[in-house]
């Protein structure tokens, strides 16, 4: 893991509060609006949306992170047929956290990715304890458009009616999965998604959606001769903690100050976590811990440390668990590549490439990163 580089700045931009707000701004949030089947965007500042944006930050992050991917390879034993069957990937600008995003794409080669977010506005959207799909048949990409995966269709039509939540307006307005486009299609212009998101949802709830998905997934792919790895991954999006004592509509976060210590220790907070829950054979009862360390079981709507995809990360968790045991006998084996900050590295140039960051980066309000690889 590479040391942190503490950059001192201060940006002022426009802010997107990373919690529910009133729904007047989240039907906003469109910046590109659909056109039929094709999902439009919402973030065209904070993400690349153009192919020379997504090749030059390619080529950027690859040479900037050479020697720390070099080092994950020499210690997981990675190399050219290793293929990640679950990943966890962060969604924030790219300027900030692209260095971050690097370190798994290179390891997905499923030609289908079953894409797991955090439903940010669900709350607003009154829904919970459900997985929503949309029904937009394509996704903007930087290279074109991406195709859903008809497995789609299946799952919707193989899954209990009162489990899904079908909205289109949910799909369209939240960024989660969006960020995850530009890299997984610079990679594999061919490849095919099934977004997911997942709501606040209990514990008990989302144990059994974990365990009906991976039922359902399991036996379209043994119908179809499908393999995890190859033919099939998951990929699930979180930030990590957003901390500070100002900027933030929902969260107060800041139980270690707001100072330079109090950074350094809210990073050893990351890295415990991942270390504890995060790595090595992933099993249900340790992502059970993780939930009740992220979340009050008591009362969902209160959090315990403000990873944004806290019920994204322990469902595709328990949900890829149960997937790979169906499939395989094991469970995924998880490696901890690489974390961050908005506030740990150069930040990327790419203000010339018509892009920049859309909130605040200091030591009153800094989000952080994990990226973590399955095979």
């Amino acid at each position: 893991m590479k040391s942190t580089f503490l950059l001192c700045c201060f940006i002022l931009t426009p802010l997107f509060a990373m919690a529910q707000i009133p729904m007047e701004k989240i039907l906003n949030r469109v910046t590109i609006p659909p056109e039929g089947d094709l999902r439009g965007l919402v973030d065209t500042i904070g993400f690349p949306h153009t192919a020379e944006q997504m090749d030059f930050i390619a080529r950027y992050t690859a040479e900037a992170e050479k020697q720390e991917m070099e080092a994950n390879r020499n210690k997981f034993n990675f190399n050219g047929k290793t293929s990640f069957i679950y990943a966890i990937s962060p969604h924030d600008d790219y300027m900030l956290a692209a260095r971050n995003y690097v370190h798994i794409y290179p390891y997905i080669k499923a030609n289908t990715v079953i894409l797991i977010g955090n439903a940010h506005w669900s709350e607003a959207f009154g829904i919970r304890n459900r997985l929503i799909l949309g029904d937009f048949r394509y996704w903007r990409g930087p290279y074109g458009p991406v195709k859903v995966s008809p497995l789609r269709e299946e799952l919707i039509g193989s899954m209990p009616p009162e489990d899904i939540k079908i909205s289109r307006t949910i799909i369209e307005t939240e960024h989660s999965l969006e960020a995850l486009i530009p890299f997984l299609q610079y990679y594999n212009r061919n490849v095919e998604i099934i977004p997911i998101l997942i709501p606040f949802t209990g514990w008990d709830q989302m144990n059994q959606l974990g365990k009906k998905l991976a039922q359902t997934v399991a036996a379209i792919m043994k119908k179809k001769g499908l393999t995890l790895g190859k033919d099939l991954a998951i990929l699930c999006t979180t930030d990590g903690q957003h901390y500070g004592d100002y900027g933030w509509s929902y969260y107060n976060f800041h139980p270690f100050g707001c100072d330079a210590d109090g950074y350094k220790q809210s990073m050893k907070l990351d890295e415990t976590l991942v270390n504890n829950y995060l790595t090595g054979p992933l099993s249900v009862s340790n992502i059970h811990d993780l939930y009740g360390k992220l979340i009050n079981e008591q009362n969902i709507s209160e959090y315990k440390v403000t990873w944004c995809g806290r019920f994204s990360v322990t469902f595709s968790a328990d949900f890829a668990t149960r997937l790979t045991l169906a499939m395989e006998d094991r469970t995924p084996v998880m490696y901890f590549l690489s974390h961050g900050s908005c506030l740990s590295d150069p930040w990327l140039p790419l203000k010339d490439k018509g892009m920049g960051v859309t909130a605040d980066a200091n030591l009153h309000r800094f989000v952080t990163y994990i990226a973590i690889g399955g095979k």
